[in-house]
């Protein structure tokens, strides 16, 4: 009998897909999951996030942030939102 690992996070973003990435490479059969209503990304300030519904694509998560505003997401970052998006729609 093989196991299943269910990873589970808010808006199935950040803890939940690293955890799905790292328990992916080691060969575990491994699916993601969020809790809330909808898909909550950091925006210009608290009180602006930018929000999805949990059928959005991350690609397309991804290419409207960056379309959106290029200073606030800067595409070459290696700690941002869009790397962490990125990172997502690869798996």
């Amino acid at each position: 009998m093989r196991f299943r690992y269910a990873m589970v996070c808010s808006s199935n973003q950040n803890r939940s897909m690293e955890a799905h990435v790292l328990l992916n490479r080691q060969g575990l059969d491994v699916a993601s999951y969020g809790t809330g209503s909808h898909v909550k990304l950091l925006g210009p300030s608290a009180t602006e996030p930018n929000v999805y519904g949990f059928g959005a694509p991350y690609k397309h998560m991804f290419d409207e942030l960056r379309r959106k505003d290029p200073e606030l997401y800067p595409i070459l970052s290696t700690d941002g939102i869009l790397q962490m998006l990125k990172r997502n729609f690869y798996l």
